[in-house]
């Protein structure tokens, strides 16, 4: 079968065993069903560039933060001292950037995988899609939620205030 193929995300595969299981069906009875499963594709699919091209640089900026002190050495033996090399200042950023790139790719991995699941359930439920309609769609809107640091303050002064009841 063309679908099966080693070299495709887990999204791709799932979306085109919709479009063969849903979208080819003569009185194109399910053709909302591969409507969500493709929507919620497209997110993935954006996740997973995100997440991929964010997991070279945290893999790059890694490599950098570990081989920084040698480079200080390395740049005096070849007779290029510059102040800069052994700044804490700049060893910090560097580690700092690192962190960041670490950060954002498992934030889009996270959001792929969760994309990717979301794609399992609509295609395999049993259920109409009167019945997960909802749900879905409650749940890419969730996805598609980023961080809040007001919501989280508000959650935290919510939290706060029922514990003290």
């Amino acid at each position: 079968m063309e679908i099966f193929q080693p070299n495709q995300t887990s999204a791709r595969l799932l979306v085109t065993y919709a479009k063969e299981k849903y979208f080819k069906v003569q009185e194109n009875k399910n053709i909302e069903k591969y409507l969500i499963v493709y929507d919620i594709f497209i997110k993935a699919r954006s996740y997973y560039i995100i997440n991929k091209i964010f997991f070279f640089l945290a893999l790059l900026s890694g490599i950098v933060v570990l081989l920084w002190p040698s480079l200080a050495i390395f740049a005096k033996d070849f007779g290029w001292e510059k102040g800069f090399l052994n700044s804490a200042i700049v060893q910090t950023t560097v580690t700092g950037i690192a962190a960041l790139t670490f950060a954002i790719y498992s934030h889009y991995k996270k959001r792929q995988m969760y994309a990717e699941n979301l794609m399992r359930f609509t295609i395999f439920s049993e259920e109409p899609l009167i019945n997960i309609k909802d749900y879905v769609v409650q749940e890419m809107e969730r996805i598609d939620s980023g961080f809040s640091f007001g919501k989280s303050v508000l959650k935290e002064k919510k939290d706060q205030k029922s514990a003290k009841g």
